[in-house]
């Protein structure tokens, strides 16, 4: 028996484009979605988050006000070769620039996690510890989120200031 909840509504029709360079574009994001949810969940996209994410961007529902900077987009495309740089560069935009492109993708795809198993679970399942365990854990965290701006911040800044100088920030 089905539910209404596995039936899966057809994504919205993109616009003309020649086929190479929709393929090339959906190769990318498929990439980009791999990637992302990966550092998110720890696991591979099902095929419902991967449609939904290609739909988000064919609706143009992604990019930020106004468009995206050219140094946003140059920080998504390095965030997608690989999860260990997703947690860096997410960690400079959180700090210094919440809004960005690369902060917009990783909220829809924690939405789209949030809303089916099995990532559902992984997101949503608390895990059982004690009170020492958790502030150990919390304390980690925190230490490795402050290195990873720090490092974040010292490559990213001179790369931030070439794109301002360049006139394409």
């Amino acid at each position: 028996m089905k539910h209404s909840s596995d039936e899966r509504s057809p994504a919205p029709p993109r616009p003309p484009v020649q086929a190479g360079a929709a393929q090339r574009v959906d190769s990318l994001l498929e990439r980009e979605c791999d990637v992302f949810v990966r550092y998110l969940s720890g696991v591979a996209p099902s095929e419902y988050v991967l449609e939904r994410y290609l739909a988000a961007h064919a609706a143009g529902v992604v990019e930020p006000p106004g468009g995206a900077a050219d140094f946003e987009r140059w920080i998504v495309r390095r965030a997608s070769s690989a999860t260990w740089l997703v947690r860096a560069l997410d960690a400079h935009q959180r700090v210094f620039a919440n809004g960005s492109l690369l902060r917009r993708k990783l909220v829809l795809l924690l939405a789209l996690l949030e809303v089916r198993a099995p990532h559902a679970e992984a997101i949503d399942t608390p895990t059982g510890s004690s009170r020492a365990a958790m502030l150990f854990v919390l304390a980690w965290l925190g230490a490795r989120f402050a290195l990873t701006l720090l490092v974040a911040t010292l490559v990213l800044a001179p790369v931030q200031l070439a794109f301002k100088l360049g006139g394409r920030a």
